[in-house]
């Protein structure tokens, strides 16, 4: 059986502005967000000994530059990002866009303070207001939430390794401020929680969730990374019940991108492609991703293509 595959655009649409201290050493891992025909893009900006901070850029739909600031958007400001802002995601939601990014202190990685997720927002890609640290007291990544609630409460995916896991909430606040024992009894019952587990052998290591799921006639459409034993990052994608996310309709068995251009294979991390932003354009999905930790790569599909190559691996 043929396998269905992304297809790349222009090979890597950005790379580092050497010039521009903060962004010298390397950009990838985009959040996105289309509007008006344009993309916003949010990208970790890497300079010196991998300190991070979030930097912004405007593109056509052909994934070229229109615009690109020269300084930071989102700043190391808070103890938990001393060494870096990460990997920000980008939901709009509720009338503005919510930005899920990772605080970074650099820190013993065994250590839960040492990676946590943090929630700003946005309403014109101007002006950044940082809300809260969300998510459990201990090492968490690849978070953000559904972009419109399910059974009125908010979807809250994170990812606790190897596994993805899923959290309801009533309302932004209540994320921000959970009750005292909310999470203790989340992490507690973890197993209830977890909406994917590694199953295949490119994902045997862990997997996390890439872009924000995307809401199509099929379910919602979730693209995520899988690491295998050798540290190779590629991408999949699986295919949600639309008012029961922890019902998985069905599940590509093989990756639908994977390190294959060398610019995927070589860089300040080798053999990785990390999905993390997607928009729908004219039933084209396009997906933004970080290769081999230093550029940004720019891949696409007909939604109907990567629909009906989840449909023949239905659950």
């Amino acid at each position: 059986m043929e396998r269905f595959k992304l297809e790349r655009v222009n090979n890597f649409i950005m790379e580092a502005i050497t010039d521009h201290t903060w962004e010298s050493g390397a950009v990838f891992n985009p959040g996105v967000a289309g509007k008006n025909g344009e993309i916003h893009l949010l990208y970790r900006a890497v300079e010196g000994n991998n300190y991070s901070s979030i930097g912004y850029a405007r593109l056509d739909l052909k994934g070229n530059v229109l615009q690109r600031w020269d300084k930071p958007v989102i700043a190391r400001e808070w103890p938990i990002e001393k060494h870096g802002c990460e990997d920000p995601r980008i939901v709009f939601f509720e009338n503005r866009y919510l930005i899920f990014y990772t605080g970074f202190d650099g820190k013993n990685p065994q250590k839960g303070e040492n990676a946590r997720i943090i929630m700003a927002e946005t309403a014109d890609f101007i002006s950044y207001k940082k809300i809260a640290m969300v998510g459990p007291d201990r090492q968490d990544k690849d978070a953000m939430i559904f972009p419109e609630k399910i059974k009125d409460k908010i979807a809250f995916i994170h990812r606790i390794e190897p596994n993805i896991h899923l959290a309801y909430f009533d309302d932004i606040e209540h994320l921000s401020k959970p009750e005292a024992a909310y999470w203790p009894d989340h992490i507690k019952n973890l197993q209830n929680h977890t909406l994917l587990y590694p199953v295949f052998n490119w994902e045997t290591k862990k997997i996390g969730v890439g872009p924000p799921p995307l809401r199509t006639d099929a379910g919602w459409l979730l693209i995520y990374h899988g690491v295998d034993n050798a540290m190779t990052y590629r991408a999949g994608a699986a295919l949600l019940d639309i008012n029961d996310p922890f019902k998985i309709i069905a599940r590509l068995p093989y990756p639908i991108l994977e390190p294959e251009k060398e610019y995927e294979k070589i860089g300040d991390v080798n053999m990785v492609v990390f999905p993390q932003g997607a928009i729908v354009s004219n039933n084209e999905l396009q997906v933004y991703y970080g290769a081999a930790d230093k550029v940004i790569g720019f891949a696409v599909c007909k939604v109907s293509d990567i629909i009906d190559a989840l449909w023949k691996h239905r659950s």
